[in-house]
Parts: C-alpha cells; sequence; structure tokens
C-alpha cells in the first residue's frame, strides 16, 4: 500500500496563516521557506511509510518549484530550499 492510499493526518496548524500573512506581507522568503517546509514533511512522511515511490515523487516537486522560484528570483538559495524540502545533509 502506498502513502497515497493510506489515509494519514497531517497537522497543518498554522501554514495557511503563515501563507496568507507571507502573500500579504510581499515576503518572497517566508514563501519560499513554508513551502520546503510543507514538502520537507510531506517528504519524511513518504520515507516514514517507507514509500520511495511518493518520496522520489515529492523530490520531482521539490524540483519543480526551485525551477520556478530560481526563474522568479536571481536571489533564490536552490541548494537550501531543496535541502529543506528533501530532508538532505548535503
Amino acid at each position: 500500500m502506498s502513502v497515497t492510499d493510506t489515509p494519514v493526518a497531517f497537522v497543518v496548524a498554522n501554514d495557511s496563516d503563515e501563507i496568507a500573512d507571507a502573500l500579504a506581507h510581499g515576503d518572497p522568503v517566508a514563501i519560499e521557506e513554508l513551502i520546503a517546509h510543507v514538502l520537507g514533511r510531506a517528504h519524511r512522511t513518504a520515507e516514514r511509510f517507507d514509500a520511495p515511490d511518493e518520496a522520489r515523487a515529492i523530490f520531482h516537486v521539490a524540483h519543480a518549484f526551485a525551477d520556478e522560484l530560481a526563474a522568479a528570483d536571481p536571489q533564490f538559495d536552490r541548494h537550501r530550499f531543496l535541502r529543506t524540502a528533501t530532508n538532505s545533509t548535503s
């Protein structure tokens, strides 16, 4: 059974508030950090459920976000974003 087929409760407590605040203030760094945080949480969940296909899909989504964010902001720290989004230490 894959993570996508398994009901899993995610706690998204203040994420929507953080997103609304970041958007309202036009804070792209806060938005980037929040996206990386959410992707990282999903990646950890996939790893915890031993679901490599889901973890790989999240990895690819993280790279797609990184591509878009890098195109929009030349100062974007792609390495930091991907490290956060995929729980990588390298």
